[in-house]
Formats: C-alpha cells, sequence, structure tokens
C-alpha cells in the first residue's frame, strides 16, 4: 500500500529521470488496539517487586487513620498506602523526589507502571501522602527493621554514627534581619487589608475563585513573616549582644540555620544524623535537627535506635565530634561502650588562652603533674600546690596555684600569668570513674582498629544518598517535614541494601 521509492522514466543512457516522490502517509485519525500484559512490564528480579512484596508483609493500618474514604458512604474510593507507601520508596531509589515528576514518570517508566497496574496517581496525593502521617512512617521504619532483622541481616550489637549536613529547600537570599521582616509582615498585611476592602466594594461580578486565592496567598505570607520573626526572637535570646546585629531568619523557611558545607561555604540547611548497624550497613536511626554542632546528637540519637530496634547498642563507634564527658558518662550510665578519639587538651584550650593573654607555651597542659597529682610543675620549674575544688558546668576540678612571690619574680610571667596577673592559677578535671575507663580504652590497639572501620560503614549511607542518588537538598520545608522525608530515604536505603544482600541468603 505504502512504499519508499519514486517514480521516474530512464532515458536512452540508463539513467533515472528524477519524478515525485511517494511518502509513507501518516493518519492520526485512525484507531488502534494495543495488548499491555503488565506483568511482563518488569523482570521477576526487579526492585519495585521487591518493595511491594516487603511492605505487603507489615501492618499499614495506621496509615488508614485518617481515610475519610469508607465503603456505604459518598466520595471516590482511596489509593490503598501499600501502593502509595512502594511508589514513594521505589521512587527514591531512581533519585526522584518531586511529586510531579513522579507523575508524569508514570506514563512510562516500567515499575511505576507496575505498581499503579498503568494508572496514574495525582501528584497532589503523593505530596499530601509524603508528610501526612509522621508516627506510621515511623512504625512503618521500625518494622522494617524487623523483618530485616529476622533474616539474620541486622547486627544490633554495635552501631555506628555520623551527622551530615543536606540543604533546605530555603535560598541564600531569603535570610533576613529583623528590620526587613517587619517590613515584609507590615506589606503582607497591608495586602490583606486591600483585598478585604476590594471584597466589599466589588461584590457584584467579582471572581470568588480569584479573590478567595488572592486572600489565601496574602494571608499565607503574613504567616511566613510572623514565624519568621518568632523563629529570629528566639535566636536573638540565645545569641551574645554583640552578634545581634547580625542574627538573620529565612522568611521563606524559618527552621533552616545557615551551617557550614564540605565546599567551605554556607548554606540553608538542617543537620541529618544516621546510625548504622555494622554488619549489612543497614540504617537502625535517622533523625534531622537544627543543631549545627554534633555535640549533643548523640544521646538522641541512641534513643532513635532503642525505639526502632527494642533494645539498646553495645557498642557505639563515633567521631570525635560527639567525645564529650557529658557523652562518655550518659553511655557509662546505660552501659553503652562508646568508641570516638578525644580531642587533646591542647586544641580545646586554645581559645581560652588567647582570651586571657597567655602564650601557648604557657598553656594548662605545659603543667606536668607531681606527687601523684597532686601537685603541678610549671614550665619555670616551680610547684603548683591545690587551693580548692569547684564544680564547674557539673566537672568536680581541682584548683592549683603557684606561690605570689615565684611569680613576682618570674621573668616569664607575662606570658605565663595573662591579663588576669597575680599568680597563676590551673584547673584540671577531676575524672571520674567512667572518664578513666573510657581514656584507657581509647588507647588499646584492638579499639583503634574498629575505629578504623568508622569512616568505611558510617559514611557509607551519606555516599549513596548524596554521591550516587543526588539527593543533597531537601525537597520539603521545614524540620518535622525534612526528619520525614529522612525516613522515606532511609527506607529506600534500606530496600536497595536488602535487594543487594537477599541473593547471598538463599
Amino acid at each position: 500500500m505504502f512504499g519508499t521509492s519514486y517514480s521516474g522514466e530512464v532515458n536512452s543512457g540508463g539513467e533515472q529521470q528524477s519524478g515525485k516522490i511517494k511518502y509513507i502517509g501518516l493518519d492520526r485519525a485512525q484507531l488502534g488496539w494495543a495488548v499491555l500484559d503488565i506483568e511482563q512490564l518488569i523482570p521477576a528480579d526487579h526492585p519495585a517487586r521487591t518493595i511491594w512484596e516487603l511492605t505487603g508483609k507489615m501492618d499499614l493500618s495506621r496509615f488508614d487513620d485518617q481515610s475519610k474514604s469508607q465503603e456505604g458512604r459518598v466520595g471516590r474510593p482511596c489509593w490503598p498506602p501499600q501502593l502509595l507507601i512502594s511508589v514513594w520508596i521505589y521512587s527514591y531509589t531512581l533519585k526522584v523526589a518531586s511529586a510531579r515528576a513522579i507523575e508524569r514518570m508514570m506514563e512510562h517508566e516500567p515499575g511505576l507502571r507496575w505498581l499503579t497496574a498503568s494508572q496514574s496517581v495525582n501528584y497532589h496525593t503523593l505530596a499530601d501522602f509524603r508528610v501526612a502521617h509522621k508516627e506510621a512512617l515511623e512504625t512503618l521504619f521500625a518494622q522494617l527493621l524487623a523483618l530485616l532483622d529476622q533474616a539474620g541481616v541486622v547486627d544490633l550489637s554495635t552501631i555506628l554514627h555520623d551527622g551530615t549536613k543536606v540543604k533546605a529547600v530555603a535560598g541564600r537570599a531569603s535570610f533576613h534581619r529583623r528590620k526587613t521582616l517587619e517590613k515584609r509582615l507590615r506589606m503582607a498585611r497591608k495586602v490583606v487589608r486591600e483585598l478585604d476592602e476590594q471584597a466589599e466594594q466589588e461584590k457584584e461580578g467579582m471572581d470568588e475563585r480569584r479573590q478567595a486565592a488572592q486572600r489565601r496567598a496574602g494571608q499565607q505570607a503574613v504567616e511566613r513573616a510572623e514565624a519568621a520573626l518568632a523563629q529570629l526572637k528566639r535566636l536573638e535570646a540565645k545569641a551574645a549582644a554583640k552578634q545581634l546585629p547580625e542574627v538573620r531568619v529565612s522568611i521563606s523557611e524559618p527552621e533552616a540555620r545557615k551551617m557550614r558545607q564540605t565546599n567551605g561555604g554556607w548554606d540553608p540547611s538542617y543537620n541529618v544524623q544516621v546510625s548504622t548497624e555494622a554488619q549489612s550497613r543497614i540504617i537502625v536511626g535517622v533523625g534531622v535537627t537544627t543543631d549545627a554542632n554534633d555535640t549533643h546528637q548523640l544521646m538522641p540519637s541512641i534513643d532513635r535506635v532503642q525505639q526502632n530496634c527494642g533494645s539498646n547498642p553495645e557498642t557505639v563507634i563515633a567521631d570525635n565530634g560527639y567525645a564529650t564527658r557529658q557523652n562518655v558518662e550518659q553511655t557509662a550510665e546505660r552501659e553503652i561502650k562508646l568508641i570516638a578519639p578525644w580531642k587533646d587538651d591542647a586544641s580545646r584550650e586554645a581559645g581560652a588562652c588567647a582570651v586571657n593573654g597567655i602564650d601557648k607555651q604557657f598553656a594548662p597542659t605545659a603543667f606536668c603533674k607531681q606527687a601523684g597529682g597532686k601537685q603541678l610543675l610549671c614550665p619555670a620549674g616551680k610547684t603548683l600546690i591545690v587551693i580548692h575544688h569547684r564544680v564547674h558546668h557539673g566537672q568536680q576540678r581541682a584548683v592549683f596555684q603557684a606561690q605570689a612571690r615565684d611569680c613576682a619574680r618570674c621573668r616569664w610571667r607575662q606570658q605565663c600569668c595573662g591579663t588576669r596577673g597575680g599568680p597563676r592559677r590551673v584547673e584540671r578535671v577531676v575524672e571520674t570513674k567512667a572518664m578513666r575507663e573510657y581514656l584507657a580504652r581509647m588507647k588499646q590497639r584492638s579499639v583503634k582498629a574498629l575505629y578504623k572501620k568508622r569512616c568505611e560503614i558510617a559514611e557509607f549511607p551519606h555516599l549513596w544518598v548524596k554521591g550516587v542518588k543526588q539527593l543533597r537538598r531537601f525537597s520539603v520545608r521545614g524540620v518535622v517535614k525534612a526528619g520525614m522525608e529522612a525516613l522515606w530515604v532511609a527506607l529506600a536505603y534500606n530496600m536497595t541494601q536488602w535487594i543487594r544482600i537477599r541473593p547471598s541468603l538463599a
């Protein structure tokens, strides 16, 4: 019927003369039938099948608590939680965190077509579901860990912990000082008043839907500005007087904080804390905080592991950012062995020496213990004795002091005594039993060898999320929603690890 050849006459020399070319015709008005076997869209070992299988073994009833679609009542049916959960987990394994992008991919991506039986789920439904069931999502994460534990791939005796900064949705330009935030609030309130006045004057012939949308947008602007000012007030209460003029808050995402990134710059971010078990590198705990410092995040992370797994770990391995006396004491109380390099006292006391005008050669670590720790010997060879004990930041400290006549005649007096003047004083912490055991433990060769595995295991989830899947920025705003997205990513990561491990168990 159709052909690609063209007609033409041949002259006496055997050459073909040009003629009208015949093209293949295109008829888009014609109808056709296509046979689709959904089960043949993906192979038997496809990740989508594994995700669907695992989610089917879990109790998802808590996701139905807020559902209004019930049999015998009017209204549309709703999508089953197993489907929405599987779609989100599978999408994160595909490096996709956008609900709109997922909806578009359902038309062509084989795994999503198989999960949805070649139907399309509205992006709004997906976006709402991702952040609508916090407690149910936490329960789902714990159930997955229980299934993996039953399969024998999880070892909860040793947990490795690490934190990483993940960028927030807010941009740098959204951070403002008090003056700008107050101006934005006044402008937003003015817009809302003008819209109300306009609605009163134009009651007839007015587009009610458009007017409602405009007023809703104005009210949201007011709420964002009010939330930013409230957050600014809390930060100003914690800041020093000289830092007040520099305190800024994001008007689009007040909870985001400026945090240092690996490239040396800063971006609005959240601090994501991840706990990983040592056997199969399964994530057993994940949390999101606005604190840029990791110092106070170890114990909350252990609490999350205990909540998810039902027991405390025997050993926790972390970097030196978590090595504090408070963490040592609290882990010892819970009979947990903490392995984290202790920062040398020289690095801790450098700031104090600079403030007091003391030369680094006369820092407290330069004073040697004598007489079983009851005396100190200064670099100039003079003796300091204990004059009293005091409690500072919850720590028992022994206060050593030199003789006034020794300091008065010393040629190093200015470099040693600094701006304080008078006889030199040095404080030494009276270490507790837990702290002494910890310091002795960190000197053992076996412990040092165990700590070398921290980077390989604890930072592997960060590499998978940021390096492999390129998920370096949250897709939702606020610390609560960011925490929920972190759980979704952790679920996708654990599913991926299970897919990797399962063949070796057969």
